[in-house]
């Protein structure tokens, strides 16, 4: 087995932060009422986060797809933390 097969703690700590701050960002859109099509878009972001290695091409897409619906810093902090991930 090569070091790529382990999950390590610190990526699982990274992971957990993605996953905390798209729920709190769906909570937020759903309070918000937000379109359909943009918690599809968390929820797929979530799906990508949970992979042992996202790809980063899709989460950009995702995020593009985010991008326009006013999010600022909620945004700016899920960017940051998704770079962790790569």
């Amino acid at each position: 087995m090569s070091d790529r097969d382990f999950v390590h703690i610190g990526h699982i700590r990274d992971v957990s932060e993605v996953l905390r701050l798209l729920d709190e960002l769906r909570e937020d859109l759903n309070d918000a009422k937000a379109p359909t099509s943009t918690i599809e878009t968390i929820d797929d972001l979530r799906v990508e986060a949970r992979k042992p290695k996202p790809s980063k091409d899709i989460t950009a897409v995702l995020m593009e797809r985010l991008a326009d619906r006013g999010l600022g810093e909620q945004m700016r902090e899920l960017e940051k933390a998704f770079d962790v991930l790569f």
